[in-house]
């Protein structure tokens, strides 16, 4: 599962596993641990996204500040939640708010906005299906 984050960190997208709870007892019975599996299987898809969401920026690359700015954040875990990011933390690089009228346009300039978060992970869905499968079928998880 893919998705937006539109606060703080307004230039983000997150990565999730959807549905954990019907992988766990499978990734338990394949002799796995289910954190590791999973946040393996998270870690998979960042790249996809980091790479798009570079190349978005690029577009319109000034400094530098905006491509520069884009982080990737390895898989964590919340309970049974495992996620990764990609993206800009605005506290953290200020001086990537350029990145902000990119996204989401300025109200002035013709050019803008050219989104480069968004797409990142909406136009890379199914690689990132596949991504993400492709671990859990190397961990034993019968997910066909």
């Amino acid at each position: 599962m893919v998705g937006n984050a539109y606060g703080k960190s307004a230039l983000s997208a997150t990565i999730t596993m959807p549905n954990l709870d019907k992988y766990l007892e499978k990734i338990q019975a394949a002799g796995n641990n289910i954190d590791d599996t999973c946040k393996e299987a998270v870690n998979a898809a960042l790249p996809i996204v980091e790479k798009s969401m570079k190349a978005g920026a690029e577009r319109h690359r000034k400094t530098g500040d905006v491509v520069n700015a884009i982080e990737v954040t390895p898989a964590k875990q919340e309970g049974n939640y495992v996620y990764g990011t990609v993206g800009i933390n605005m506290e953290k690089h200020p001086e990537a708010a350029e990145g902000v009228f990119q996204e989401y346009g300025d109200g002035h300039s013709p050019e803008f906005p050219d989104p480069f978060v968004r797409p990142a992970v909406d136009d890379n869905r199914k690689e990132i299906l596949v991504a993400e499968r492709a671990v859990l079928k190397k961990k034993g998880v019968p997910i066909d």
